[in-house]
């Protein structure tokens, strides 16, 4: 279960969330707080940056870029394939799916950051499988929340995908995040946030 978007956060709610017992002894650098907010050891913290953060499953990927007609990817993307991802597969709330795309998507309509997971049954992936997604740019912690992004099944719902834009979800910081993160070179870190 995620932490609280708003209010006080004590740093006994954030150690029980990184999955430590209450009223142990805990420090906001230990490494499984700060694996919350993909924080490095000794890095300056905020308690707000905690908003939302949640245990889930890290993953790196490795960008690539995919020029089509009339867009460009950045990012991962299996089925070309662009990109990888380590690992391949994610844990959610209820099940264990591949990961088959997470990527920029630039097109005559804009910007969009899509994710796409897949299940080996159909309509196995609830839209609120995360609570959100997250990765560092521009030094600061940028979470897409699932309830914000305009999601679907695809493949006879073997896939569940989720789409953030301008229109869904996306303010202009985060699009700027997106843009200046999702370059199509290098490697990201994000976390699928249960």
């Amino acid at each position: 279960m995620a932490l609280q978007g708003s209010g006080a956060i004590s740093l006994d709610d954030i150690h029980v969330e990184a999955g430590g017992t209450t009223g142990t002894l805990a420090s906001i650098n230990d490494s499984d707080i700060r694996a919350l907010i993909n924080k490095t050891a000794d890095t300056t913290m905020r308690f707000n940056e905690w908003y939302f953060a949640s245990s889930g499953t890290d993953v790196t990927v490795t960008q690539g870029i995919k020029y089509q007609t009339q867009s460009t990817v950045y990012g991962f993307e299996a089925t070309t394939p662009t990109g990888s991802v380590s690992p391949t597969s994610v844990t959610g709330n209820t099940i264990t799916t591949t990961i088959k795309s997470i990527y920029r998507l630039n097109s005559p309509s804009g910007l969009s950051f899509t994710i796409d997971l897949h299940s080996s049954s159909p309509n196995a992936i609830p839209a609120n499988e995360f609570t959100s997604f997250s990765f560092t740019a521009n030094n600061t912690l940028t979470t897409l929340l699932t309830s914000e992004a305009s999601t679907t099944t695809i493949s006879n719902g073997f896939i569940r995908r989720w789409i953030w834009s301008s229109s869904y979800g996306l303010d202009s910081t985060e699009i700027a995040n997106i843009t200046t993160e999702w370059d199509g070179s290098g490697n990201v870190d994000v976390r699928f946030n249960l």
